[in-house]
């Protein structure tokens, strides 16, 4: 192969990367963020798209498709990375129903949470405990989840705040 052609194989292989990456995001952000953020990555998604679509005419199908099927691989997994860790944490309640009759060692699962600084609110109801527990971060909600699985107790997941 010549230098020219691994240059552009190169060129539209990251760009197509850049495209795929930035058309994840742009989902992303069209459905969980607000109208101007999705407004602004739609602008740069279309702008960087036409970028991509003019190479796409200068490239061979025998060199483009694979490109492009193997950059939405991995673009679509880089994005979902990116967005994970560049999210804002919430705050969400996660409320459990410990029926007495269950022998569910109420004490055993506090232990934990005080270990953590984690809050909770137990209360004593007729028939068992009702325990909210409230998770600021999203490692924080791995170990509660952790906990309350362990713990073998049917929980619900309430989002309190947008974010922090």
């Amino acid at each position: 192969m010549n230098e020219i052609l691994i240059q552009t194989i190169g060129i539209f292989f990251v760009t197509s990367l850049v495209n795929v990456i930035l058309n994840t995001m742009k989902t992303f952000l069209t459905v969980r963020g607000t109208t101007f953020s999705a407004a602004n990555i739609n602008a740069v998604t279309f702008g960087f798209y036409t970028l991509v679509l003019k190479q796409i005419a200068d490239v061979d199908l025998i060199i483009s498709v694979p490109i492009i099927m193997i950059t939405n691989y991995i673009g679509v997994y880089l994005a979902a990375y990116i967005y994970n860790k560049t999210k804002k944490d919430k705050l969400w309640r996660i409320s459990a129903t410990i029926p007495t009759k269950k022998g569910i060692d109420t004490g055993e699962i506090t232990i934990y949470l005080k270990k953590y600084n984690i809050e909770y609110v137990l209360t004593n109801y007729e028939g068992g405990f009702l325990i909210d527990i409230f998770s600021k971060t999203q490692g924080e909600s791995s170990l509660i989840k952790e906990i309350i699985t362990n713990a073998k107790i049917n929980y619900t997941v309430y989002e309190i705040e947008k974010t922090l």
